[in-house]
């Protein structure tokens, strides 16, 4: 939304945009809300979408992400279509759990 130089630091310790019509001004603190430490994914029959997480933006490290290349070298979908938390295991292997409430 383009804020910046118009946050501010409101009651609460929120984090606020003070700009006259801004769409979102409580935008900041919902993503800092946001206590997800590890990748969403979201797969469907044929596509996915990835929701890394925010210590990504840190140092640029989510543009070395490689979890969609990953997904995509996939001849089918490695799951059953839902949500998932991913985590990388320290033997690279990948554990899915499933999140939105369904059973695989």
């Amino acid at each position: 939304m383009g804020c910046g130089e118009t946050l501010f630091l409101g009651d609460g310790g929120y984090v606020t945009c003070s700009l006259i019509g801004c769409p979102c001004p409580d935008a900041v603190s919902t993503l800092l809300d946001d206590r997800e430490t590890d990748h969403v994914v979201h797969l469907k029959e044929r596509t996915f979408t990835v929701r890394h997480p925010l210590r990504e933006r840190v140092d640029d490290v989510l543009m070395h992400c490689d979890i969609d290349r990953r997904l995509t070298e996939f001849d089918s979908p490695p799951n059953y279509p839902g949500h998932y938390r991913v985590v990388m295991a320290e033997d690279e292997r990948w554990i899915w759990r499933r999140i939105d409430g369904k059973a695989t």
